[in-house]
């Protein structure tokens, strides 16, 4: 009885392991039907990706049947012409991918498939010959082509490289359902930012300004609903009296929008660029489905700080002598908030040394600093004119000049004693003048006439006076 147990037993589990072996090779084979080698001609993968690439082609749909692969692209770069229905040229070469060339006898062709109203080009591009490696889902292709526009004709050129997110291997048993790329499904809407204005100039720090903004539905065949713009501004600018959300009801098929965003650039941006960054969020109805799709636009804003550079004069002479030299001090400071760059400063006039140049470099926001002139004048009794010239550049380099002039009088010593070993005119070789020293003899005569008359007038006085006094004498002794 153990024995026949043990046998049972041992049946079951044998049963058990076959079971489990064909189901795990049954598995295998549901799960990678298509495997082979790399290289592989099986046919049978087709999609709808609508992915947009960096370079504005928009991959609308994509089919690969008995080694032929066709795409529907659109350029969003490139409006389309209801007058111009062909390619003047085109060529195109797959690269390297997962769809990659099995020869390169056959050129690709390319057909226009836009409609009237369409704003843009759209086109189906068949590339013969092709095999399919079946490891991934990547096409990437070079195109060039001519497109006559209604002005004139451009040049495009681009390098796509796309990874085909919908693509599902199956046979191509003659039974599939996908559609014609021909007829392809309705393309996915887009919102995108056709132009802004933010006053044309570069916005100054401080100051408020209203940005413009410009959008519309790519689709020529679906409306947008229930749309929600955000508004991100970076850190130098700031939204003024209103939220940084916007909701906008509906936008029709090749409808467009005008939102203005009030804001403010801050004192403490920096000079350069700054951004704003913009979300929209949006649904609409695509076979009989509601759908939802985001997109996203940046535009960029130049940021300029006002300039705050100020230049004065200092020590300036209000009379100069002939010959002598004097200074002349100009003073300067940034009370602005961003640098400038190759300052220099040069005087020029009417002065003995004209054309002196200092080039005193670049100046930080807050700093300040001097540079001296050196002026003098041979000009006895003129007038000394000079303008001292300023001259800097901006961030971007934009120059400015500033200019400072003063005038001053020169002193007139044409009257002046000139010492004769001084005087320019005086010859050496002549022999000065010798000047007698001590008295002439009419001084003499002079002199004594004068010790004579004083002497008589002090004897004659004496002489009065002691008759006076005798005669009183006499009287009183009567």
């Amino acid at each position: 009885m153990k024995r026949i147990i043990s046998l049972g037993l041992a049946a079951l589990i044998l049963l058990g392991t076959l079971t489990g072996v064909l189901m795990s090779a049954a598995y295998a084979a549901v799960i990678n039907p298509t495997s082979s080698s790399s290289g592989s001609d099986s046919d049978g993968s087709s999609g709808t990706p609508n992915i947009l690439t960096s370079s504005g082609i928009l991959i609308e749909s994509y089919k690969y049947s008995n080694r032929t692969l066709t795409l529907v692209l659109v350029d969003t770069n490139v409006p389309y012409s209801s007058s111009n229905t062909a390619f003047q040229e085109f060529y195109a070469a797959l690269l390297t991918g997962n769809f990659y060339p099995k020869t390169s006898s056959i050129a690709p062709s390319a057909e226009v498939l836009s409609a009237s109203g369409e704003k843009n080009l759209r086109f189906k591009v068949t590339f013969k010959d092709v095999s399919f490696d079946g490891n991934g889902t990547e096409a990437k292709f070079r195109m060039y082509y001519k497109y006559p526009s209604a002005s004139d004709e451009d040049f495009y050129e681009y390098v796509v490289s796309a990874d085909l997110s919908r693509y599902t291997p199956k046979p191509d048993d003659g039974t599939s359902t996908d559609p014609d790329p021909t007829v392809p499904d309705p393309a996915t809407p887009y919102i995108l930012v056709q132009n802004y204005n933010y006053g044309g100039a570069d916005v100054a720090a401080g100051s408020d300004f209203a940005l413009s903004v410009n959008f519309y539905n790519t689709s020529a065949n679906i409306s947008l609903e229930n749309i929600i713009m955000k508004v991100e501004p970076t850190t130098g600018l700031s939204i003024t009296g209103a939220s940084n959300t916007y909701y906008i009801p509906t936008v029709d098929k090749k409808g467009a929008m005008t939102k203005s965003i009030p804001l403010k650039c801050l004192t403490s941006a920096v000079p350069g660029n700054e951004s704003v960054h913009i979300t929209f969020s949006y649904e609409y109805v695509a076979n009989d489905a509601r759908q939802s799709k985001s997109s996203e636009e940046t535009i960029s804003i130049p940021i300029a700080q006002v300039e705050r550079f100020e230049v004065s004069l200092t020590e300036i002479p209000t009379m100069l002598y002939p010959g002598d030299n004097t200074n002349v001090v100009l003073n300067y400071v940034n009370k602005g908030r961003a640098d400038i760059y190759n300052l220099s400063a040069r005087i020029e006039g009417n002065i003995d040394d004209p054309n002196q140049i200092q080039n005193l470099g670049n100046i930080k926001a807050g700093d300040s600093g001097t540079a001296k002139f050196s002026i003098s004048s041979m000009e006895s009794g003129g007038t000394v004119s000079a303008v001292i010239t300023v001259t800097y550049e901006n961030e971007k380099g934009d120059v400015s000049t500033i200019t400072k002039d003063f005038t001053c009088e020169v002193y007139d010593n044409s009257g002046d004693f000139i010492d004769p070993g001084k005087d320019p005119s005086f010859d050496p070789g002549m022999e000065p003048v010798v000047e007698e020293t001590g008295m002439r003899w009419w001084q003499w005569a002079m002199f004594g006439i004068g010790c004579l008359a004083v002497g008589g007038v002090s004897g004659t006085w004496i002489f009065l006076k002691t008759k006076l006094k005798r005669e009183e004498a006499d009287d009183e002794d009567i």
